[in-house]
């Protein structure tokens, strides 16, 4: 950005255009991700003379994954030229993973950017930057309300843990490290949980070498992988699978035209639970156990369960799991129908809500708050309040419209602190 504000400044104005234009054709294209274009520009002059030439097409982009470092630290120019040549040149040509570097100076454009730029799969926080940004945009303060929940006042020393507390909270999927200038034993055990790692200062190798392994593990997919490997197993087949791994299709004189369209690897890659299957949905222990595991990592939740047949069934596993015969439901009239299929199959008592009409599109809209409140106060009357247990909405609606979460859940809690929300 500095250099193509100074080529504004100096009013070389067709050569900011051609930057700006190779810039925008870059970004479209995606191919600054790929080795052979990011290896080459390094400034506006690089852009500017940068071909389009066929190099960028003859990159196998399949088997090279990009990504950017995030890097947090008040910095002059000269210091981050350094840091960012300094951990480039640790990369390995013949790495799978590569990345560039993005230097922001402060808290809260540490926090723009990763909510912006979905690149940015690692941060390294450092050890001396300031919370306010000297930047002022009001578009962007609204996407950063997280620092609300900060106590910002005398934690100078400590913006690097809160920080990394905010970014967990905005990307949990994210790798976290930090680096301090002092003795790491004692803050380490409190910010252990956030970050992947702790530095005392840096050493641009092994912060390299532990960005590498973290992308490196956070790629991999272990049920994915274990199905490929079982498709290649040699498996006879003595049952009734009618598609004997292809076998059934590929040797019919009617229907190979549904092998040529599939291809093989989805009919090897059939499973049965009756001569030994990959894992169990109900008790897994092996892949499908260690995906469920990364796939809580990246969702931030405590934990995360998958779940066949689609939404429809998760719906009824959840409703099952949180009601008891008996209870009440506050529902939407308008709510799938698999929430009603769940009502049925929990023994709860469903209190419908009505949406309003939108009448100009022929379509509704949401269940008014006032409506919520009101049925909650009848039932409190009627001293059933008690047996209230969930509130389930759909949002957004099927047409699109959404509710204020946070209002509705405020005035809500406030005549039923113990409401579950679904």
């Amino acid at each position: 950005m500095q250099q193509l504000e100074n080529l504004f400044e100096r009013q070389e104005y067709h050569l900011l255009a051609n930057a700006v234009n190779r810039i925008v054709r870059l970004l479209v294209s995606d191919s600054y991700r790929y080795r052979s274009t990011a290896a080459r520009l390094r400034g506006v002059d690089d852009v500017i003379s940068a071909s389009h030439g066929s190099d960028e097409r003859q990159v196998n982009r399949a088997e090279q994954h990009y990504f950017e470092v995030l890097i947090v630290d008040n910095l002059s120019p000269r210091e981050e030229r350094d840091l960012r040549r300094g951990l480039l040149e640790c990369i390995d040509p013949d790495d799978k993973f590569y990345y560039d570097v993005v230097v922001v100076p402060s808290f809260e454009d540490a926090l723009i950017a990763v909510l912006f730029n979905h690149n940015i799969q690692s941060c390294v926080i450092r050890y001396s930057f300031p919370f306010k940004s000297k930047y002022s945009l009001d578009i962007l303060q609204q996407y950063i309300s997280v620092v609300k929940e900060i106590e910002t006042d005398g934690i100078d020393a400590d913006l690097g843990p809160a920080l990394g507390e905010a970014i967990k909270k905005l990307r949990p999927e994210l790798d976290l490290y930090l680096v301090l200038d002092s003795a790491v034993e004692d803050i380490a055990l409190r910010v252990y949980k956030n970050f992947r790692r702790v530095f005392y200062r840096q050493e641009n190798l092994e912060m390299h070498l532990s960005l590498r392994r973290g992308i490196t593990e956070r790629y991999e997919a272990p049920f994915f992988a274990a199905l490929k490997a079982y498709s290649q197993r040699p498996t006879g087949v003595f049952h009734a699978m009618p598609i004997s791994r292809g076998n059934s299709i590929f040797k019919s004189h009617w229907i190979q035209d549904i092998g040529q369209f599939y291809g093989h690897n989805i009919f090897l890659a059939e499973t049965s639970a009756t001569t030994g299957g990959l894992d169990s949905l109900l008790q897994p222990t092996g892949p499908l156990k260690k995906a469920q595991e990364m796939a809580s990592r990246a969702f931030g939740s405590q934990h995360t369960f998958f779940v066949t047949n689609g939404t429809s069934t998760a719906n009824k596993i959840v409703t099952q799991a949180l009601l008891q015969p008996g209870d009440i439901v506050l529902i939407d009239r308008d709510c799938h129908k698999s929430h009603h299929y769940g009502m049925v199959l929990s023994g709860a008592y469903p209190v419908y809500l009505d949406s309003y009409p939108v009448e100009k599109y022929s379509m509704y809209g949401a269940v008014p708050l006032r409506e919520i409140k009101q049925r909650l106060l009848e039932l409190k009357r009627a001293g059933r309040l008690n047996k209230v247990k969930m509130l389930l909405l759909t949002n957004c609606t099927f047409d699109g419209l959404v509710y204020n979460v946070e209002r509705v859940m405020e005035e809500v809690l406030a005549i039923k602190p113990d409401i579950t929300f679904l």
